[in-house]
């Protein structure tokens, strides 16, 4: 269709990426770089190929993201956990910084260490505490090493309606609550939802502006994972029994690092756009709407 701008991305079959290209189709021509069209992120040649072509903007959200399965590869630069995240993203940037696209690489909360009660902004150092955070931190390096025109986007937790071929947190809080089978949940950590509907518009914003830096596109609450399973049971009129759990306990009994508070900040984004990503409250009401699990 004439007049739609052309945009790549990597991953676009994922649980945002397919998002993504659903509500922006009518803004933009979305070419995506994965397996299933034939581009190996992780062969230079393939990328090389597939973005040698007129200067666009390039939509990163291909990663490995199973936090547990990458834990066991810890070290194993031959892993694919290494090869995906670090290896691919500097193959993405070479081709960004090559042919003059713009670069829109997406991170994640999982670089900082949990330990901070505050909110992490933008000019917080990261520490990643276990290999998935520590992969997509060295990605991030490799982006800024690259010099190609770019910005690096922290996601967190993003959930969506109806996705079969993944699962986010908050569906399967909402699965586990229709069949009364969610164990206890964490009362003692804290999180931030994002809203998958809102970063995809706050991702047309990036394409539109092309900021350079690094932004926190994330949810406007923070929440333990207990508190979150009583608003979701609340929005869905849901009558199941919601236990709290110890994340304190759980950590003795559990050989993965894992963060304890992860309050992100978005307020970089709101002062910068303008751009106000949702409460959990309003997303939750909105995805209800929207016939999630239905």
């Amino acid at each position: 269709m004439a007049g739609k701008r052309k945009i790549f991305g990597t991953g676009l079959s994922g649980l945002v990426g397919s998002r993504f290209t659903e509500l922006l189709a009518d803004n933009f021509e979305s070419v995506n770089l994965d397996l299933a069209t034939g581009v190996d992120i992780t062969d230079y040649k393939a990328v090389n190929q597939a973005l040698n072509q007129a200067a666009s903007t390039v939509v990163h959200l291909a990663a490995f993201t199973d936090v547990s399965k990458a834990f066991v590869e810890t070290g194993n630069k031959d892993g694919l956990v290494y090869q995906i995240n670090v290896l691919g993203t500097r193959n993405i940037a070479a081709a960004c910084k090559k042919f003059g696209h713009y670069l829109i690489h997406i991170s994640t909360d999982f670089v900082f260490d949990g330990q901070k009660q505050e909110p992490y902004t933008e000019a917080d150092q990261p520490q990643p505490i276990e290999w998935y955070g520590q992969t997509k931190l060295l990605a991030e390096t490799e982006v800024v090493q690259s010099g190609c025109r770019s910005v690096i986007i922290r996601i967190a937790f993003p959930f969506r309606a109806n996705f079969a071929a993944k699962q986010d947190l908050v569906r399967k809080i909402l699965t586990q609550l229709k069949s009364g089978s969610l164990p206890p949940m964490f009362s003692d950590q804290i999180i931030t939802p994002t809203f998958i509907d809102d970063l995809c518009q706050a991702l047309k914003l990036f394409i539109n502006h092309q900021p350079g830096g690094i932004y926190h596109v994330v949810g406007s609450t923070w929440l333990s994972p207990y508190d979150l399973a009583q608003k979701i049971a609340a929005v869905f009129k849901l009558k199941a029994e919601i236990k709290p759990g110890s994340f304190k306990e759980f950590l003795k009994t559990d050989p993965r690092p894992r963060q304890k508070y992860l309050k992100i900040s978005n307020t970089k984004l709101f002062r910068d756009f303008g751009y106000k990503m949702k409460t959990i409250d309003e997303a939750l009401v909105i995805l209800k709407d929207q016939g999630v699990g239905v």
